[in-house]
This record gives structure tokens, C-alpha cells and sequence, in this order.
């Protein structure tokens, strides 16, 4: 959604007054989001963050040093969010007795959609527009990645090994269908604004069809 300058300099959050300082910190992070999110990280200033928060400008070094910090601390929870969606409980906790892996597919992509929808605004800026910008950025979301990549890699060979799922190597699996995704995401979020009625949860559902198509063992009769 664009944003002008005069709409990201209006103070959007409740006053801090009488609020302890968890929540400042989440008005100040929820700011600093949605003022990435209009502008990217590179154009945007403590001060614009301060500002749209309704706090003074000093206020904001209370708790956060620099606006890197605050960039940091939402990579840090939008990462955290990604991993509880893809893999709840660990790599481990996928793959109980009984699972129905078509309907366990299409749950957890439909929670991704739901997940980058609500985050839309901060997630276009890590994912496609600050990395490559700032290497540590950069660093930080490829070390994400192959973090996910080797995560999924062990769920799909523990899955093969069960007969849920037909055998790949596993690692390069893991990176089609990280790369798909990430292709349906990106899609979604540099489209959504002129295309508001496109909805990322339908997207998510034809990648879900395709994908349980390529995971499921192929049966001979």
C-alpha cells in the first residue's frame, strides 16, 4: 500500500503515557515497520520513526540504539513467526502416526500466506529490499534460509522414510520448494498494492496443490 510523506509523519500510535515498556517498545516496533515498509530502510530516520510512534525523538533511544536495532529486533520476530508456522515443534513434530501430509501442506502454506499478510509491510523490505543493500542484512537472511532449507531438508527424508513422501535428495528439495515459495511471496508483495483483491492465501493454495503433487510416492500398481 503506498504511503505519502505526510501520512508516515503522522503519529499513528496511543501515547505512551501510563504504558509500560514492553508496550513502548512494541509502538515504536510496529513505527518502525510500517515506515520501512512505505519508504525502505534507507530513507527512513530515527526522527520519521519517532515520529509516526508519537514520541519525542530522544525517546526512541531509550530503548533502541540506532534504527539497525530496531531492524534487527523485526527480522529477528518475523524469523521466529516463519519457523513456528513452517515447522511447530521442530522438524520432529511434523510427521506423526496417521498424519494426513495433503491436509498438513495446505495448512501450514495457508498459515505462511496468513502470516506474510498481516506482515506484508516489513516483510517486503527484508525479504526483497534491504538484503544485498547492507551485508549484514544480507547475512542475516541467508543464514535464515539455509537454516529453513536444512530444517525442511529433515523433514522430507524422515517423511520419505515413512512412505509419506516419494525420495529426492532431500537438501535439494528442500530448496525447490523454499524457492518456489519465496517466487509466490514475492509475487504477492510487489503486486499487492495495485492489486489489492489478489489474495495471497489463493496463491499459497495452487502452490500447495503442485507441491503435494511433487512430494506424494508415486503408487504402482
Amino acid at each position: 500500500m503506498s504511503t505519502s510523506s505526510a501520512e508516515l509523519d503522522r503519529p499513528e500510535q496511543p501515547s505512551f503515557q501510563g504504558v509500560g515498556r514492553e508496550q513502548k517498545r512494541r509502538f515504536i516496533l510496529e513505527a518502525a515497520a510500517a515506515a520501512f515498509g512505505a519508504r525502505g530502510f534507507h530513507s527512513v530516520s530515527v526522527k520519521d520513526i519517532a515520529k509516526r510512534a508519537g514520541i519525542a525523538h530522544g525517546t526512541f533511544y531509550l530503548y533502541f540504539k540506532d534504527k539497525k536495532d530496531v531492524y534487527r529486533e523485526l527480522s529477528r520476530e518475523l524469523q521466529s513467526h516463519v519457523r513456528e508456522v513452517i515447522l511447530p515443534g521442530g522438524p520432529a513434530g511434523l510427521l506423526a502416526e496417521g498424519v494426513d501430509v495433503t491436509k498438513l501442506v495446505g495448512q501450514r502454506l495457508g498459515e505462511l500466506a496468513a502470516l506474510f499478510e498481516r506482515e506484508a509491510d516489513f516483510a517486503r523490505v527484508f525479504l526483497y529490499r534491504t538484503p544485498g543493500t547492507d551485508p549484514e542484512f544480507e547475512e542475516q537472511r541467508r543464514a535464515f534460509l539455509e537454516e529453513l532449507t536444512d530444517s525442511i531438508a529433515e523433514v522430507l527424508n524422515a517423511g520419505a522414510e515413512r512412505g509419506f513422501f516419494r525420495r529426492h535428495d532431500p537438501r535439494v528439495a528442500a530448496m525447490c520448494l523454499i524457492g518456489s515459495m519465496d517466487m509466490v511471496i514475492e509475487s504477492w508483495l510487489q503486486t499487492s498494492a495495485e492489486q489489492p483483491e489478489q489474495s495471497l492465501t489463493q496463491m499459497m493454495n495452487e502452490a500447495a496443490s503442485f507441491v503435494v503433487a511433487a512430494l506424494r510416492p508415486v503408487k504402482i500398481d
